[in-house]
């Protein structure tokens, strides 16, 4: 069976996908920290990644990055997914080549 440039490219599109979903998350936090409640914005100092899933941001306002987040993590772990698909798959070809001592 031949696979497209798709299938061959599947973990890595996966894994871009999901990191510009999480930063595009970023750009859309409100803001709020645990260090300064009246920031705007999203810190990769200040912030924790689990901030971007709040209905509300620190600060008390709606959080629109959430859903952002949600799908990025999504996409996150389909990536898990593949991966370890494609990884059994390639286990199970290279253990048949060891069992038969080719």
């Amino acid at each position: 069976m031949k696979s497209t440039i798709f299938q061959k490219h599947a973990v890595l599109l996966s894994i871009l996908t999901s990191v510009l979903l999480i930063v595009m998350a970023t750009f859309l936090y409100p803001g709020g920290s645990i260090v300064d409640m009246n920031s705007t914005g999203f810190s990769w100092k200040h912030n924790f990644i689990s901030n971007l899933f709040g209905a509300k941001a620190i600060n008390g306002e709606a959080n629109p990055a959430r859903w952002w987040a949600f799908i990025g993590m999504a996409f996150h772990s389909l990536t898990y997914t593949l991966f370890f698909n494609n990884f059994s798959k390639k286990y199970r070809i290279l253990n048949l080549l060891l069992l038969s001592n080719i």
